[in-house]
């Protein structure tokens, strides 16, 4: 049975998603320095977050090497701009759908190169294994944050005309899948 990026991204409920020119991600040390300041709670926390994954420069390069795109965002609802509760719980429920996501993708990527970027921390685990000194259990399947490349995801938004803010009654988790290869053996 032959499933295309179309179908799978139509299957999961997204609000958004479209393709882009990799050349278009904007990278910025700053990104990383909200990561620093521990915005999301996160830092140190888990192998995908800082300190704990690559540097920016090997994330800009990775980033680089891959000739197609596809942003995709999900909103979910919150009461209002207070409703951390409401936040966290869109985070995780986009989180386990970019997990999900990940195995459906292999399929259609094979052998294709292929990086799948989240929102937030990693998802695989309920608990990271930095936090008790061990090796990551999963790599193959550990997922890193658009943010933590430092990638200006927002910017990105702008500039491709996806909307990152989908009104005050909701919030809006962004995931990208870069790619090598023809997008016409993807894109069906």
């Amino acid at each position: 049975m032959d499933y295309g990026i179309n179908k799978i991204l139509t299957d999961y409920s997204l609000t958004e998603y479209r393709e882009f020119n990799p050349e278009l991600i904007s990278i910025d040390e700053t990104v990383r320095e909200m990561c620093r300041q521990n915005r999301c709670g996160q830092y140190g926390k888990n192998y995908t977050c800082p300190p704990h994954t690559k540097e920016i420069d090997a994330w800009s390069k990775e980033i680089c090497s891959f000739s197609n795109g596809i942003i995709f965002t999900k909103a979910y609802p919150k009461e209002d701009s207070f409703d951390i509760a409401g936040i966290m719980e869109g985070g995780m429920a986009f989180n386990k759908t970019v997990v999900k996501m990940r195995g459906d993708l292999i399929h259609i990527f094979q052998d294709k190169k292929v990086l799948l970027l989240g929102a937030g921390p990693c998802a695989v685990c309920k608990r990271c294994a930095c936090l008790d000194d061990e090796p990551c259990r999963f790599p193959d399947k550990a997922i890193t944050s658009a943010e933590a490349c430092g990638i200006e995801v927002i910017r990105l938004c702008r500039d491709i005309g996806v909307r990152y803010n989908n009104g005050e009654k909701s919030v809006t988790y962004i995931g990208l899948i870069l790619y090598t290869g023809k997008k016409e053996d993807v894109i069906k």
